[in-house]
């Protein structure tokens, strides 16, 4: 891993630990299913994200993720545990699905935009 892909790396892990505290007043985010009994649609997404990414088509669960964008805490929860399950991936796994660290770190300024949490301080870091 090269210095700016660990660079990024610990700013996307900065950037949700700012959400988590911002948004839920809490220490990380991790996706919590709404219900053990019926599945939300949110929580059939997460299912469905989680697939993909296991599958090696992160750039088509990315998508998912945009395409499906509600605004709503739980789809910030739900965004922030995708963007963080990228992030602990290797450097390696993230280029065999034809991903990079890069794209992590633009995807979730994007959807954290969108769903208006206010991450302006880190989408100039270039």
């Amino acid at each position: 891993m090269g210095f700016q892909d660990d660079w990024i790396l610990r700013q996307i892990e900065i950037i949700a630990r700012y959400v988590a505290n911002l948004v839920f007043n809490k220490r990380e985010v991790r996706y919590e299913y709404e219900s053990s009994e019926m599945l939300s649609e949110t929580d059939r997404l997460h299912l469905t994200l989680d697939m993909l990414v296991r599958e090696g088509k992160i750039g088509e669960a990315e998508d998912l993720l945009f395409e499906n964008l509600q605004m709503t805490d739980k789809y910030i929860e739900l965004a922030t545990d995708f963007y963080q399950t990228l992030n602990r991936m290797t450097d390696r796994e993230l280029e065999e699905a034809d991903f990079s660290r890069d794209e992590v770190y633009d995807g979730y300024i994007d959807i954290l935009t969108r769903l208006g949490v206010p991450v302006e301080q880190f989408a100039d870091r270039r």
